[in-house]
């Protein structure tokens, strides 16, 4: 993995002296910013996740800027509001750069960007990680309460809540096994967010019924041992082929692939375990067919 810029390497040199150039910089610019009328936005995402929730429960007037990835349109569900509003990087710098005095991001953020955030005195809420809907909806509730949002989350959530009843009322006899796969042969099981969509949707998850938890892989043999009804996929980039795709592109998977039907689920509508979720499932149940 390549080092971050700016990080030490064992080149030595005047890193170091960069590094502490670089906080006083942002000491600097948020003592200006401090010191301007506090009519400008507030509010910023640097995370994909905590982008939906921003946009799905943040006032537009109060938002200063969203994740490098909001604009991403294959990634990100909340592209099109994201076009009109500054993108941010990861960094201290950026995020004082924009006048917000609040960040929402995920749980696996950096760190050191977190604390120099703390010590200039910029308010940090962290979204917990969501593989189902109840933890969508926990997420959901966090974060609406940290931005005393609550009246505009009740509305998303009695919405979302409506809908997965509509599904649930209209799951089949017979579940379709599904088997969801990447072009290198990832595939999620029990634990996903992936699961929890294809489960509301009517499936079951070939992953999950051979006890796969978590992220994993599918293996050809297994394929062709236990075949499923339909595949699950979606494309996370427009790039080409690559060797690391060599599954995707097998012969006995391109067999397989044109026997069994496939269900594309934009990637942008799972890509975090947010909110957008539940159309991903209703995308898999208006695909749906009884099993053979």
């Amino acid at each position: 993995m390549p080092a971050r810029p700016g990080s030490t390497t064992n080149g030595g040199g005047p890193r170091p002296v960069l590094r502490i150039a670089s906080i006083l910089a942002v000491v600097a610019v948020a003592a200006a910013a401090k010191a301007e009328p506090s009519s400008r936005p507030t509010i910023a995402s640097i995370d994909l996740c905590a982008d939906q929730a921003v946009v799905a429960l943040a006032d537009p007037g109060s938002i200063a800027g969203l994740s490098r990835w909001a604009r991403d349109v294959n990634l990100s569900p909340v592209a099109p509001v994201a076009g009109n509003l500054p993108s941010l990087a990861e960094s201290a710098e950026s995020v004082l750069m924009s006048g917000a005095s609040t960040v929402v991001a995920d749980t696996y953020g950096d760190a050191k960007t977190f604390a120099l955030l703390d010590r200039i005195g910029v308010t940090i809420f962290r979204m917990p990680a969501a593989d189902s809907f109840a933890e969508v909806f926990v997420a959901l509730r966090l974060i609406a309460r940290d931005l005393h949002e609550e009246a505009k989350e009740r509305i998303l959530e009695a919405d979302l809540s409506t809908r997965l009843d509509r599904l649930q009322a209209s799951l089949p006899p017979q579940r379709p096994r599904a088997a969801y796969v990447r072009a290198d042969g990832g595939t999620a099981g029990d634990g996903t967010a992936v699961d929890a969509a294809l489960a509301a949707a009517g499936y079951r998850n070939l992953a999950t019924d051979l006890g796969i938890h978590g992220w994993g892989r599918l293996d050809l043999e297994t394929l062709v041992m236990s075949p499923p009804d339909v595949f699950v996929t979606s494309s996370f980039s427009s790039r080409r082929w690559s060797l690391h795709d060599a599954f995707g592109r097998h012969p006995v998977f391109r067999d397989m692939e044109a026997r069994v039907p496939t269900v594309v689920v934009p990637a942008r509508l799972w890509s975090c375990g947010g909110w957008p979720l539940v159309q991903a499932a209703e995308t898999l149940a208006a695909a749906r067919r009884e099993p053979r």
